[in-house]
């Protein structure tokens, strides 16, 4: 933490980085759960702040999402370098509550233990997104959409974290619940292809963005539990969509889509993610977006849903 705000410290003090920059306002969209600038699920061609050609943006991003039995907080930057390059970094921490992590051993154990702590599943996710080609606002062809590629490399920090029991004994050492759960590695690459359109006075007069992304990943939920698996080691392509409606300059609501490939099964049978939100954008700084999501299955919770908050400041 103490480094995330030193560099978001640098950052806002930077003689080389712009305060608002030029872009329309709402076109730098949120920050996603990952740290790519975009939805509250899935990345947008797009590149982070508001920064133009001659500019460069920094912004940071706080994000929560409780379930009830399981609680997502996210803390992250990004850099928007000339409306071309950005690189982004999130630190994502999953709680789990007692009641999940003690039906894990229950059902390990066949029945010997029932109770323990709850625990925390932290990962790093590093991304770089480089747009290739278009301009999702301004361009010749009315209906040509930008289109960038993304990379995001995830390291899952909790892979072989031991659990304890209620008694601070291990029963299970150096197994952390995606391991127990039957995933193979603690890190993997996500490649990403994004195509957004931003339509001016399409919807009822009102400005409309359309997003589409094909991921090539072999990420178990999110790699929050791990990759792969002994019985799937391969890439697979997953699809991601947005549709957002700008009521006003400085308000816009929308849905998203995440499909997700099941190689865990069992307790981790992953299922398609969705959510619909509404998003305030003050001024150039400042985003606020509220969200309800729905995650499908989770391990020990077939229905996980719940409210998502997002804060993004552009520097």
């Amino acid at each position: 933490m103490r480094t995330y705000l030193l560099i978001v410290f640098f950052l806002l003090y930077s003689p080389w980085v712009s305060a608002t920059g030029s872009r329309l306002i709402s076109s730098g969209g949120i920050t996603s759960f990952e740290g790519s600038s975009g939805g509250g699920i899935t990345p947008w061609a797009l590149i982070a702040g508001y920064g133009a050609k001659e500019e460069v943006q920094g912004s940071g991003s706080l994000q929560l999402l409780d379930t009830g039995e399981y609680q997502l907080k996210t803390v992250g930057f990004a850099i928007g370098l000339y409306d071309r390059l950005e690189l982004s970094y999130q630190r994502q921490t999953l709680s789990v509550s007692s009641a999940v992590v003690g039906n894990v051993f229950n059902v390990l154990t066949s029945g010997t233990v029932d109770s323990a702590p709850g625990t925390d599943i932290e990962q790093d996710v590093v991304g770089l997104k480089l747009k290739l080609w278009g301009d999702a606002i301004f361009s010749e062809e009315t209906w040509a959409p930008q289109i960038s590629l993304g990379i995001q490399y995830k390291q899952n920090l909790d892979f072989e974290t031991s659990l304890p029991l209620a008694d601070g004994s291990v029963a299970l050492p150096d197994q952390g619940i995606p391991l127990l759960l039957g995933a193979k590695d603690d890190s993997g690459t996500d490649v990403y292809l994004s195509a957004s359109k931003y339509l001016l006075g399409v919807a009822g007069g009102n400005n409309l963005l359309a997003n589409m992304t094909a991921r090539w990943t072999k990420a178990n939920t999110f790699g929050l539990l791990g990759f792969s698996s002994n019985d799937d080691d391969d890439y697979s392509l997953e699809w991601e969509g947005s549709i957002v409606v700008a009521l006003s300059p400085f308000t816009a609501v929308g849905a998203e889509w995440r499909t997700q490939t099941d190689r865990l099964d069992g307790l981790a049978k992953e299922e398609t993610v969705n959510d619909v939100f509404i998003a305030y954008f003050p001024n150039k700084t400042l985003s606020l977006t509220a969200a309800y999501v729905d995650l499908g299955n989770l391990p020990f919770d077939d229905n996980a849903s719940g409210f998502y908050l997002s804060v993004t400041v552009n520097l």
